[in-house]
């Protein structure tokens, strides 16, 4: 496992555990005015998260972490997180092409994100179902350059 992965994977746990125990059903893809509900929360919340993370700047970074996520990764695992990422990848650029999918209580955005080095990067935000505040529970930045 890479250094890169170590952070986001503490901050996954939860999800994960809830996964293992056969909580979460099969990941289902929202469309039309159930995908637009969740489009007008998440899209302002990834634009604020990644101008932090291209910011270096944990406060912005963090603002609507849940509990758990704040916990899981704290300033200094988002240094050495931020650090990995942008050496292998560079800053963040852009984003296209979400998609929401419900999974038992979560439902995850997943864009294609655009950083300085590689295309495609799949940036996914896992939010809780019902939660009228809309923090973050899960977070991932994947890539072919990320996994290597």
């Amino acid at each position: 496992m890479s250094r890169s992965q170590i952070p986001l994977l503490a901050a996954l746990t939860l999800l994960a555990a809830v996964s293992v125990c056969g909580c979460m059903g099969q990941e289902t893809v929202l469309s039309g005015e159930e995908a637009a509900e969740v489009f007008a929360y998440a899209d302002p919340i990834a634009d604020n998260l990644m101008q932090g993370f291209n910011d270096g700047n944990y406060t912005v970074y963090s603002r609507d972490f849940g509990p758990e996520m704040r916990q899981a990764l704290d300033e200094a695992a988002f240094v050495q997180n931020r650090e990995d990422v942008t050496s292998r990848i560079g800053l963040y650029e852009s984003r296209s092409d979400p998609v929401v999918t419900e999974i038992g209580e979560f439902v995850a955005v997943t864009y294609r994100a655009a950083f300085e080095q590689e295309d495609g990067v799949a940036l996914r935000l896992v939010f809780k179902k019902g939660d009228e505040s809309h923090q973050l529970y899960g977070l991932w930045f994947n890539s072919p350059k990320l996994r290597s």
